[in-house]
């Protein structure tokens, strides 16, 4: 395999990866502006277990778009090891 080969699928794991990376935050901000809003259905009183799920969620998704970040940082760094 050339290095052109392996930087054109660095290249398209990374757009992958930055794509994917946009989705979570994009998620991720619109589980943060619901955060403690009342349901259709609640009479004013959101449930601690509604709330424990919301947050888990939340801390869920920073931990994979983390992850995501240090796979970008590692693609780009091949991507520059090869030139």
């Amino acid at each position: 395999m050339s290095d052109e080969n392996t930087a054109d699928q660095l290249r398209q794991e990374l757009k992958d990866v930055e794509a994917e990376l946009a989705e979570l935050r994009r998620v991720g901000g619109d589980a943060q502006a619901r955060r403690g809003q009342d349901t259709d259905t609640s009479e004013g009183y959101i449930e601690p277990e509604e709330i424990a799920t919301e947050l888990t969620g939340i801390a869920e998704n920073e931990a994979i778009i983390d992850t995501l970040e240090q796979r970008r940082d590692r693609i780009q760094e091949k991507l520059n090891s090869l030139g």
